[in-house]
């Protein structure tokens, strides 16, 4: 088992980023996060995301906020057991759960290869065996502000001797109240976990006082996210984020996490089931996504 690892958010270990209206904050030893994410508007402050003002936490138990990514895979994989060709790979559980929950570089300190006033370039690596997963990887995510927004890319490169089952996403917490994307499939799913696909028939998702998740696939990589008044946000991807996990806790948060597999995906394309958006990186290969979350219509 992996010794319990403390995320350092404290202020003299993040960055703050600035570029007009924009202001962020980074936690480079807490997962690589953003911590918060606001904008000056005419009528105020707008934090699009929960903002995490927390100082440190284990690395299994993250504060709800923020935006952090998922790598070397989305969501869940069932009951820690990743099916992977001739093999059944045991991974560790989140504590608490039967499952192994978003990947490890959310729970990892990151190091800081380049910084400005509106940008960060964060390196991961991962040597194998750490959380159960038998392959060495590493990652690279740059944050940056735009006039128009922020900006997140992600490359993920095996560096293992052996071909790896890869997966990216990264997972916002936004203070908004719905979400408008066209899907094709949406994933019937029991306790969070997905087990097989049908046609999709929603484009309209609000935050309500209920819990609620959604597993979609074939969207075309746009989103419209909504507040109560002013302007909201668009999200567009780059790459193959061809899934999206919608998730809702009691009314507190709405997570748009675009994932290039479905929850589950790589043990649901090993039992045949196709349309899961699972990869394979062969050694030195790299899987490379993108997202812009763009302010509209802009602040002036």
């Amino acid at each position: 088992m992996t010794p319990t690892l403390w995320m350092n958010a404290a202020p003299g270990a993040c960055l703050a980023l600035r570029c007009g209206h924009h202001r962020a904050r980074v936690a480079p030893a807490a997962g690589g996060r953003v911590l918060s994410w606001s904008t000056d508007l005419p009528d105020g402050l707008r934090d699009w995301l929960v903002p995490i003002t927390d100082h440190g936490w284990p690395a299994h138990a993250w504060p709800k906020g923020g935006l952090f990514p998922l790598a070397p895979f989305s969501n869940r994989v069932r009951d820690a057991h990743l099916h992977w060709r001739d093999r059944v790979i045991p991974l560790e559980p989140l504590p608490g759960t039967r499952h192994a929950l978003h990947g490890q570089a959310q729970g990892m300190a990151w190091t800081v290869e380049q910084s400005a006033t509106d940008h960060v370039v964060l390196m991961l690596e991962h040597p194998e065996g750490l959380g159960g997963w038998p392959w060495a990887w590493r990652l690279r995510q740059t944050i940056r502000l735009a006039d128009q927004g922020l900006r997140v890319e992600l490359a993920l490169e095996n560096e293992d001797r052996s071909d790896m089952p890869a997966g990216l996403g990264l997972h916002p917490y936004f203070t908004a109240q719905s979400v408008d994307l066209s899907a094709t499939t949406e994933w019937v799913h029991e306790q969070e976990l997905a087990r097989y696909p049908r046609p999709a028939t929603q484009r309209h998702w609000e935050r309500t006082g209920a819990t609620w998740t959604r597993f979609l696939s074939g969207w075309d990589g746009t989103a419209s996210i909504a507040w109560p008044s002013g302007p909201g946000l668009t999200l567009r991807t780059q790459g193959s984020l061809g899934h999206m996990v919608l998730h809702c806790n009691a009314g507190r948060y709405l997570c748009v996490e675009p994932a290039t597999h479905v929850c589950d995906g790589f043990n649901l394309a090993a039992a045949g089931c196709p349309g899961t958006g699972m990869q394979v990186l062969a050694p030195g290969e790299s899987l490379s996504v993108g997202v812009a979350l763009d302010v509209e219509p802009a602040p002036r």
